[in-house]
């Protein structure tokens, strides 16, 4: 993805929610930390185990919430 023109970025909101909702691997069980990449355009979020266990879950990161006159998050 790097080579595509994504570069990782930081959401503190999807991260909490990620760990209130306590999701767990489906491999080993330990928690998965989050790591989003964007392109200014796209975000993409996944979700990866240890190296050890080597799983990663994809999902498409949250859009911001719209704003007020209706135009969208921005993005």
């Amino acid at each position: 993805m790097l080579g595509r023109s994504f570069e990782p970025y930081w959401d503190l909101q999807t991260e909490q929610r990620i760990t209130t909702a306590g999701i767990t691997c489906c491999r080993c069980g330990g928690t998965l930390p989050y790591v989003g990449l964007t392109d200014g355009n796209t975000e993409l979020g996944f979700l990866a185990c240890t190296p050890e266990c080597g799983e990663w879950i994809w999902f498409l990161a949250p859009l911001p919430p719209s704003s007020p006159d209706g135009e969208g998050g921005g993005r």
